[in-house]
């Protein structure tokens, strides 16, 4: 979309006309950035080229970034060489209007020419890349140096691979002398892989090409972990706000507390197979007719079953809900405790759902919960009846905890309790209570 800043400012204000005069917006100083404009103004999708060695890239990937409401092109990298960067050179023409920008996602090799071309800064010059993410590429620029910064870079590298690390110092309108090494790519902090980069970086314990669905080397863990962060990064990087709470409540409320299918089923994406899973019982249902019999036939609730919300984490394509859920077992529930008559007992217990979104839809839920509690709390299960293989190896009660666990968690930290934990299941901690510190 072009803008004809001139005319605009004619038409509104005539008596400027002749003068000089400067764009300014009330959300940022910078007129090249995606939020200069109003979030009213009228805009078109963000452009997205997708890059890679061969002459056909996985339909998969392009339609997941085409459901995020981006406007997705395929850029074959062909021969590489100076030819691939007349391509690159040429995705910043005269067909951008001057408040277009675009982002690049580059696989392998192609990642690793993106990387190089765009770190020398004089390759962006109008500013109208704002978003490259490179996954496995072959090498990557100096860790230690800086990524220009109106660029938003994100690079996927794989544990364990050796890649070349290119340093070329340069200032602007000048390049000085280039050198490369290679190293191998050591594992990141902690499990989420990250490394410690002049310009954010993961590692994945996997193979190159785990991203790409048509691939034998497609890691789908891996994928998705990559696919979150990707995606967080698009959203940024074009000043993107995606409202996932409301199509998530919307299911809530079909499933729990108005009895209603449709909304619940018209949540789910049909782009990809959706599926829940209530993990400690491994019910649920794959695909819409399966989740479609499973939650008309046998998710049936008692009418004493309350859900408070304790804590919701929105990401850029999941949400985490902490619940307190309690219910008097007044009738079998499948989902909880399948193939379990109705106890009469009274059950509370914390439960955490995962759901993970594709396009403003429900991709899958994974809930989890402490089924030993629950199990306990209905009489089916006692800490103080030890089955003998359990005996043999030493074990005189069962670490597990009844309705305490979630109501300590709804009541909040307690000043007299000094919080939830109270270690009464370890031994020896409560030993010499009420000693001085002398004693």
């Amino acid at each position: 979309m072009s803008i004809d800043a001139a005319n605009l400012i004619k038409a509104a204000v005539p008596e400027a006309e002749g003068r000089n005069v400067r764009i300014i917006s009330q959300n940022v100083s910078d007129h090249r950035d995606p939020n200069f404009l109003s979030k009213d103004f009228p805009r078109q999708p963000p452009k997205l080229y997708l890059t890679a060695e061969s002459d056909e890239f996985d339909a998969i990937t392009i339609a997941e970034w085409q459901a995020e409401g981006f406007d997705v092109e395929y850029l074959p990298m062909g021969n590489g060489g100076d030819e691939y960067l007349q391509k690159l050179r040429g995705l910043r023409g005269n067909e951008m209007g001057s408040f277009e920008t675009f982002g690049i996602v580059a696989y392998g090799d192609a990642a690793a020419m993106c990387l190089e071309h765009y770190h020398v800064m004089d390759n962006n010059p109008d500013f109208k890349l704002k978003l490259l993410i490179a996954y496995y590429p072959t090498a990557i620029p100096d860790p230690k140096g800086h990524f220009p910064s109106n660029i938003s870079a994100l690079v996927h590298l794989i544990a364990g691979e050796d890649v070349g690390v290119t340093k070329q110092s340069q200032m602007i309108g000048i390049q000085g002398k280039r050198r490369t090494t290679h190293k191998t790519i050591q594992p990141g902090i902690g499990t989420g892989g990250l490394l410690r980069l002049a310009y954010p970086g993961y590692t994945y314990q996997a193979q190159p090409g785990f991203a790409e669905h048509d691939l034998d080397e497609y890691d789908t863990i891996c994928a998705d972990l990559a696919w979150s962060r990707s995606l967080a990064a698009a959203r940024k990087a074009f000043g993107q706000t995606v409202d996932l709470e409301q199509i998530w409540e919307e299911n809530l409320q079909g499933k729990f507390f108005t009895h209603s299918l449709n909304p619940t089923m018209a949540s789910y994406t049909t782009h990809r197979s959706p599926h829940v899973t209530y993990i400690p019982t491994l019910t649920g249902g794959i695909g819409a007719d399966e989740l479609q019999e499973f939650y008309s036939q046998y998710f049936g609730n008692p009418k004493s079953l309350k859900l408070t919300l304790l804590s919701r984490t929105i990401g850029a394509d999941r949400i985490v809900d902490e619940i307190h859920v309690r219910f008097k077992h007044t009738q079998e529930m499948p989902w909880i405790l399948p193939g379990v008559p109705a106890t009469q007992k009274r059950v509370q217990v914390l439960v955490v759902s995962i759901v993970t979104m594709r396009g403003g839809k429900l991709y899958h839920e994974h809930v989890y919960w402490d089924q030993a509690s629950v199990l306990f709390q209905i009489g089916a299960l006692d800490p103080d009846v030890i089955p003998e293989a359990a005996r043999k190896i030493g074990i005189k009660k069962l670490p597990i905890v009844g309705s305490a666990a979630a109501s300590r968690v709804l009541k909040g930290w307690d000043p007299e309790q000094e919080g939830e934990a109270d270690n009464d299941l370890i031994s020896g901690w409560h030993d010499g209570e009420g000693k001085s510190e002398e004693g």
